[in-house]
């Protein structure tokens, strides 16, 4: 529950643009943004489809918007729903690439 509070105060333009269906308000977690939002809806359609737009916060978390680890964290319950597991990041080492020098 923590680590959701954290993330909320952390990110709260963005989840309120993508909850409320702001223009410009939260666009890429700014207080303003110039160009207008994909995901923006108007007059009293942000007041009815909260329940739908927070489904679809779910969905896009896991779709790739957030790390995976950090949607299972967040939305515990979805992930267990639809078996999503954490991604072990410790197992993982990045490759060495061997740099061959350039003549010039």
């Amino acid at each position: 529950m923590t680590k959701q509070i954290k993330y909320f105060l952390q990110n709260y333009k963005m989840v309120l643009h993508l909850l409320f269906g702001t223009s410009h308000f939260g666009v890429n977690n700014k207080l303003w943004s110039e160009s207008g939002s994909i995901f923006a809806s108007k007059g009293f359609k942000k007041i009815t489809c909260l329940i739908k737009n927070y489904k679809m916060i779910k969905v896009r978390a896991f779709s790739g918007f957030i790390p995976l680890n950090d949607a299972i964290d967040l939305f515990p319950g979805h992930a267990k729903i639809h078996n999503y597991k954490k991604i072990n990041t410790d197992t993982i080492k990045p490759k060495k690439i061997k740099l061959s020098k350039a003549k010039l």
